[in-house]
């Protein structure tokens, strides 16, 4: 009886570690590319936030679908 309940614990611990795996993987890679910079590098060309790139990556979304959505022929049969 024990074993469900420990086991549904876990696994909910687990999937709460994992809510933000892609902003993880984001700074992880943002700090690992900021190691093989010079402190004046770092201090030139401050890396974005995940925020920050989210932000900018949807704004890119909507423009490119704009842009898809004139650039497409009208191919409608009246």
């Amino acid at each position: 009886m024990k074993w469900p309940t420990l086991s549904t614990s876990l696994i909910c611990l687990f999937l709460a570690g994992c809510s933000n795996l892609y902003q993880g993987i984001y700074e992880g890679n943002k700090n690992y590319k900021e190691s093989d910079k010079t402190p004046s590098e770092r201090a030139m060309t401050p890396t974005p936030s995940y925020g920050t790139y989210q932000k900018d990556r949807g704004k890119l979304k909507q423009d490119a679908a704009a842009t898809e959505k004139k650039d497409s022929p009208d191919f409608s049969l009246k």
